[in-house]
């Protein structure tokens, strides 16, 4: 499963406004769940959240991949963000993350799930693809840096 796969482009937010972590995460989740016409986004919030309170998914370099597995979820989904200014989320790197992928899955599925992660954390350590996207505001262009990254360092 490649990243092209589960991330239209309208699933791509360009300039989110959050305040905090948590009002970023649960604006992320609901708009996850009303894009994918998902009946439960009460629960794809709690999960988000919960995940996130277990251990912060700031990766460093400026992103975070905050992911959930839900028992009631069919498929992979994914939504991405570009944030207007960077917020704190306790990243390992203690900086603050202007790229935010959101992904939830079902709780029985891992090969997928973890397959997307990696090639995530793979694009994601290049810098000119992180710069890239943090100065893009366009959902085609960003889609489009994240398919040629994928192409390019994405066995």
């Amino acid at each position: 499963m490649r990243i092209q796969d589960i991330l239209p482009k309208n699933a791509i937010i360009s300039n989110l406004d959050a305040p905090d972590k948590t009002e970023l995460l649960t604006q992320m989740a609901k708009y996850l769940a009303s894009l994918y016409d998902l009946k439960n986004q009460a629960i794809v919030v709690q999960k988000i959240l919960d995940r996130e309170a277990e251990m912060s998914t700031g990766i460093g370099f400026g992103i975070a991949i905050p992911h959930a597995r839900i028992e009631s979820v069919d498929r992979v989904y994914m939504v991405a963000a570009r944030l207007v200014k960077g917020i704190e989320f306790d990243a390992i790197d203690e900086q603050p993350v202007h790229l935010v992928f959101m992904m939830i899955s079902p709780a029985n599925t891992s090969s997928e799930y973890t397959q997307i992660l990696s090639s995530l954390s793979r694009i994601m350590s290049y810098e000119d693809i992180r710069q890239s996207l943090i100065e893009t505001e366009d959902p085609e262009t960003f889609l489009a840096i994240i398919l040629r990254g994928e192409d390019k360092y994405v066995e």
